[in-house]
């Protein structure tokens, strides 16, 4: 679901809970990688909100991402 702007978007924080939002919702229907993108959304626009930061790092745990991160950092590549 595309999150539109509308008043209550007015600014970043509240835009960031709306994608917080939507990736719950993905995440509990099992759309991962929906939920995952919602989530790096969010933590891009409220890089504070701890919340958005937990709940991405466990995603990536359980997608498996973690290790291929941490092994580009390692080898000075790009994320």
């Amino acid at each position: 679901m595309h999150i539109g702007h509308n008043q209550d978007d007015m600014d970043h924080e509240s835009l960031a809970m709306r994608h917080l939002g939507e990736g719950i919702f993905n995440e509990r229907a099992g759309h991962l990688h929906e939920a995952l993108n919602e989530y790096m959304v969010a933590n891009v626009l409220d890089p504070r909100l701890e919340v958005a930061q937990m709940k991405l790092a466990a995603l990536r745990q359980k997608l498996g991402l973690n290790s291929k991160i941490d092994l580009l950092k390692e080898e000075g590549g790009c994320l």
